[in-house]
C-alpha cells in the first residue's frame, strides 16, 4: 500500500472535511474567493450554502469533457457534477479518459470516463465516490466492452469539434468561414484564427472590441468611437461590410450598433482578401460571428454581473430538447444590462433575446431557425480635440471622462433579423445547404456634436443633430457540396450562389448650440434656429456565383482553387427630392492556395487571394468608377502535434488595394480619379496551447507596415504615408492557471499584456502615443456555481485609442467585473 506520504488523496468537486497543511490553505483561499465575490454581488447567502448538498447519483446534467489526462478528466467532472472523488496519486498516473460529451447522471457518466482504464467509481458509504481497481469475472474480461457498460452516447476524440459547435478551451481545430466546409485548420491555405466561446468567458469580453483583443493582426484602434464595431485587419479598416453573421452579411452600417458577444458560440478572423465566398469586403479580411446554436444536450445558465460606473447585468442561456428524442430543439438566449459608462452622461443599456430552434425531420435533414431582438441606448462620444489631450496646451489635459455634448443626447437602435438554414444530405458524399436572413434595422440619434476648438484652446463651437436610419435587407446563400476521386486526386467541390437586397434611408436635421467651455462646461444649451437638413435612400442589389475545389493527393497535398463573378447595382436617390440615379458594376475574383502535410504536424502554405468592393459615383468625364481591387499573396507555416491541445501559426504577406479614389489634378476641388493604392507587408505570429494540463496560453506578434504607394500629382506628400491608426508592432499574451494541484481545481488565474505602439494619426501630422495595458481575470467554480472577477486595463493607464483630424478618444480606464453563474 505505500507510505502515507505516497497515499496522498486527490480530489475533486466539494470536499468533506478540512484537510492539513497547503491542501487546508488552499480550500480556505477559495472559499474566502467565493464568498467575497458573492458578498459584492450582493447574491443570496442561500445560493451558497445550496453548494454543499450532494447531487443525486440519477440527476442528469450536460458534460463537454475533452479527452485527456485521466486525472484532469475527473478533477473537472467532480468540479461540475459537485462530487467528491478521492484517489491515491498513483492510481492515475499515465491514464488517459476517453472524455465525456452529452446528458448523464453521476451514475452514468463514472463508466464511460473510466472507461479502458481498469478503474471503476464506487461509492463511499459517508458520501462522494473512491476509484478502486476493477475486479472482472473471465467471463466478463472476455466480452466486449459494451456488454458490461450501460448504453451511453460518448464522443470524445478532440478532432470530435465542429465549424459551428462549441469548443472546450482555447484550441479550435476546425473552422468553415475560409471555405464553407468543415475543415482543420491546419488544412486551410490562408491565415485565421478563432476566438472560442471559453476564452471570451475567462477574458471578461463585453464588446467584439474586446473579443478579437488578443488576435494577431487586428486592431482597435479605429474603433474608438465604442458604438460601433470598426476594426482594422491587416491596416485596412473594416466595418459592418467585412462582418459576418454565420456566414452571411450583417446589416445596418456604422452607426446602427453592434454585435452582443453573449450571443456568440465562436469568433472566426480570417485575414486578408476573401471575396471568393463572401462578394464585396474590404482587402484587410473579414470577420465571421457564428451564433449560439440549439443543441439536444441539456444547457442551463443564469448570471448576474455588476461592475464599475453602475454596471448591472442579468443573463440567461436556456437550451435542450423540446420531446424524448433528438428532432426538436431549442436555445434561449437573454441579456438585460443598465449601465453608465467611464464618459459623463453616455449609457451602455442593452436588451438581447435570442429564440433559437432546431428540427431534424430526418436523419438526413436539418433545419435551423435563429431569431434576434437587440434594443440598445447609449451615445456616441465625438472625442476631445487633440490640442486638449495629446497635445500641449496651457490650460492643461482635459479629463477623460469629458462630455463635450449634452446630458440628454442619446443614441437608440433596434436589430431584429430571423435566419433560417436548411442542412440536406443528399447522399454519403453530397449535402446541400441553404441560408436566408430578414434583418430590419431601425436607429434615432439626437445630439450635439464636436466643430471647431477656438484660439482660446478651451471654447468648442457645436452643432445639434437629429438622424434616423433605418436599413431592411434579404440575404442569402445556397450551395451544393460533394466529395469525389480523379484517379489518386479526392475532390471536395464547391458551387454556389449568394446575394444581397438592402434598402436604406438616411436623414440628418442640423440646428445651431451653443459652444462650451471643455475644462469647465456649461450644460443645458438648447438647440435653436434651422441649418439645414440632408439624407438620402439607396437600394443594393447584389448577386454572386462561386466554385471552389479542395483537391487533396496522397493525404500530404492540399490543393485549394476558386473563381467568382459578382454583379452589384446600387441605386440612390435624394431623400427630399427622388431623383433616382443607378450604378451597376461587375467584378470577378478568385483564390489560390496549397498547403503541405507533414508527419510531425508541419503544415507550410502559400496562397493567393482577391477581393473587390464596389464605389459609388463618376469621375470628371462622366465614366463610372471601377469598384476596388484588393490582391494578397502570403505564405505560412502552422505546427499543430500529434496528440497535443497546441497549434502554432506564422505567416508572411503581402496586400494591395487599388482604384482608391484620390484628387483629380484638373479639378481637385469637385472630381476624383482612381490612381490611388496602399500597399501592406506584415508578419503574424501566433501560438494557442495547452503547456500543461492546467495551464493554457495564447500569445500573437504582428508587424504591419502599411502605406500609400500612389497618390495624386496634386497630393506628392501623400506617398509613403502610413495608415492611420495601425501600429508597426503589436503584442499581446494572455495565461491562465488552474490550480488543480492545489487541490483546488475550480480556481483558475489568468493575466494578460497587450502592446499597442504608436501610430499615425487620421488625416493628421501628428503620432498617437505607444501603450501598454493589464488584464486580469479570477474565476472560481465549486458544483453548480462559477464566481469570477475580471479587469480589463488592470493599472488604469491613460492611452489614446483614436486619434484623427480633430479629435482624440481616450481608451477605456479599468473595467471591473463581477460575476456569478449558476449552471445546472
Amino acid at each position: 500500500m505505500g507510505t502515507r506520504a505516497q497515499q496522498t488523496q486527490h480530489s475533486s468537486g466539494q470536499e468533506q472535511a478540512p484537510r492539513v497543511g497547503r491542501t487546508s490553505l488552499a480550500m480556505a483561499i477559495g472559499h474566502v474567493l467565493a464568498a467575497g465575490v458573492v458578498a459584492a454581488s450582493a447574491w443570496p447567502v442561500a445560493a451558497l450554502a445550496a453548494e454543499t448538498i450532494q447531487p443525486a447519483a440519477s440527476a442528469r446534467r450536460a458534460y463537454d469533457i475533452p479527452a485527456g489526462p485521466l486525472e484532469a478528466a475527473l478533477n473537472r467532472f467532480g468540479r461540475e457534477a459537485g462530487i467528491l472523488l478521492s484517489f491515491p496519486t498513483d492510481t492515475t498516473a499515465g491514464l488517459y479518459s476517453r472524455g465525456l460529451r452529452g446528458s448523464f447522471s453521476v451514475a452514468e457518466a463514472l463508466p464511460v470516463l473510466l472507461q479502458g482504464t481498469g478503474l471503476a467509481a464506487e461509492a463511499k458509504p459517508t458520501g462522494g465516490y473512491a476509484l478502486v481497481k476493477r475486479v472482472e469475472p473471465v467471463s466478463q474480461r472476455e466480452a466486449p466492452m459494451e456488454s458490461v457498460l450501460p448504453m451511453v452516447r460518448v464522443q470524445a476524440a478532440p478532432d470530435a469539434q465542429t465549424a459551428a459547435g462549441p469548443i472546450t478551451g482555447y484550441v479550435a481545430r476546425r473552422s468553415a468561414t475560409a471555405t464553407k466546409t468543415d475543415t482543420p485548420l491546419i488544412e486551410t491555405p490562408q491565415s485565421i484564427s478563432v476566438v472560442t466561446s471559453d476564452q471570451i468567458e475567462a477574458q471578461g469580453s463585453r464588446s467584439l472590441r474586446d473579443v478579437v483583443g488578443y488576435t494577431p493582426g487586428v486592431g482597435t484602434q479605429s474603433n474608438g468611437y465604442r458604438d460601433t464595431d470598426n476594426l482594422t485587419l491587416r491596416g485596412f479598416t473594416i466595418d459592418n461590410s467585412s462582418i459576418r453573421r454565420d456566414g452571411l452579411r450583417s446589416s445596418g452600417n456604422t452607426f446602427t450598433g453592434t454585435q452582443e458577444p453573449y450571443g456568440l458560440e465562436r469568433v472566426d478572423i480570417l485575414r486578408g482578401a476573401a471575396s471568393l465566398l463572401y462578394g464585396s469586403a474590404e482587402p484587410g479580411g473579414l470577420i465571421n460571428l457564428v451564433t449560439k446554436r440549439p443543441s439536444s444536450d441539456s444547457l442551463h445558465e443564469v448570471g448576474l454581473e455588476i461592475g464599475n460606473y453602475n454596471r448591472r447585468q442579468a443573463t440567461a442561456d436556456l437550451g435542450g430538447k423540446l420531446a424524448d428524442d433528438d428532432r426538436l430543439s431549442y436555445r434561449l438566449t437573454l441579456l438585460g444590462r443598465g449601465s453608465d459608462t467611464f464618459i459623463d452622461d453616455v449609457a451602455d443599456d442593452r436588451v438581447y433575446v435570442a429564440p433559437a430552434f432546431a428540427w431534424k425531420p430526418s436523419g438526413t435533414t436539418r433545419i435551423t431557425l435563429l431569431t434576434q431582438y437587440q434594443h440598445s441606448r447609449h451615445n456616441r462620444q465625438w472625442g476631445l480635440p487633440p490640442e486638449t489631450t495629446l497635445l500641449p496646451n496651457p490650460n492643461g489635459r482635459a479629463p477623460r471622462e469629458r462630455n463635450i455634448g449634452e446630458p440628454g443626447d442619446l443614441h437608440e437602435d433596434t436589430q431584429t433579423s430571423a435566419t433560417l438554414l436548411l442542412e440536406q444530405a443528399l447522399s454519403e458524399q453530397s449535402s446541400f445547404n441553404f441560408t436566408l436572413r430578414r434583418s430590419d434595422v431601425d436607429m434615432a440619434w439626437h445630439y450635439a456634436g464636436r466643430d471647431t476648438l477656438q484660439p482660446d484652446l478651451r471654447t468648442l463651437t457645436r452643432y445639434y443633430a437629429r438622424r434616423m436610419e433605418k436599413v431592411s435587407s434579404w440575404t442569402l446563400d445556397s450551395n451544393l457540396q460533394t466529395r469525389f476521386s480523379t484517379g489518386p486526386l479526392a475532390h471536395e467541390l464547391v458551387v454556389g450562389v449568394d446575394g444581397n437586397s438592402s434598402d436604406n434611408k438616411r436623414t440628418r436635421y442640423y440646428q445651431l448650440i451653443d459652444p462650451i467651455d471643455i475644462y469647465k462646461p456649461a450644460y443645458g444649451a438648447q438647440p435653436h434656429g434651422d441649418d439645414g437638413k440632408d439624407g438620402y435612400k439607396q437600394k443594393t442589389r447584389a448577386l454572386g456565383v462561386y466554385l471552389q475545389d479542395q483537391i487533396k493527393m496522397d493525404k500530404r497535398w492540399v490543393l485549394l482553387l476558386g473563381v467568382r463573378h459578382d454583379s452589384v447595382k446600387i441605386d440612390q436617390s435624394d431623400y427630399f427630392d427622388e431623383a433616382w440615379s443607378g450604378e451597376r458594376s461587375s467584378a470577378t475574383t478568385g483564390r489560390a492556395g496549397l498547403v503541405y502535410l507533414a508527419d510531425n504536424g508541419l503544415a507550410p502554405f502559400v496562397s493567393f487571394s482577391q477581393s473587390f468592393e464596389p464605389v459609388g459615383d463618376k469621375d470628371r468625364q462622366g465614366n463610372r468608377f471601377k469598384p476596388t481591387h484588393g490582391e494578397q499573396y502570403e505564405v505560412g507555416l502552422r505546427w499543430q502535434p500529434s496528440g497535443s491541445n497546441t497549434l502554432l501559426s506564422a505567416s508572411l504577406y503581402q496586400l494591395t488595394q487599388s482604384h482608391l479614389q484620390v484628387p483629380d489634378p484638373v479639378d481637385p476641388d469637385n472630381f476624383s480619379i482612381q490612381t490611388g493604392k496602399v500597399r501592406s507587408r506584415g508578419v503574424e505570429l501566433e501560438a494557442r496551447t495547452d503547456v500543461t494540463r492546467d495551464l493554457r496560453v495564447i500569445a500573437s506578434y504582428t508587424y504591419t507596415d502599411a502605406r500609400t504607394v500612389q497618390a495624386s500629382a496634386v497630393q506628392p506628400e501623400a506617398v509613403g504615408q502610413r495608415q492611420p491608426n495601425t501600429p508597426y508592432n503589436q503584442m499581446s499574451v494572455w495565461a491562465d492557471y488552474q490550480f488543480a494541484g492545489w487541490s483546488l481545481p475550480g480556481l483558475r488565474l489568468g493575466l494578460g499584456m497587450r502592446y499597442v505602439g504608436d501610430t499615425a494619426a487620421a488625416n493628421a501630422s501628428y503620432i498617437v502615443p505607444a501603450f501598454t495595458v493589464f488584464d486580469a481575470g479570477l474565476s472560481y467554480e465549486r458544483g453548480s456555481w462559477r464566481y469570477a472577477l475580471n479587469l480589463k486595463n488592470l493599472a488604469d493607464r491613460t492611452y489614446f485609442a483614436e486619434c484623427g483630424d480633430g479629435y482624440c478618444n481616450y481608451g477605456d480606464p479599468r473595467k471591473v467585473l463581477l460575476t456569478a453563474q449558476y449552471r445546472w
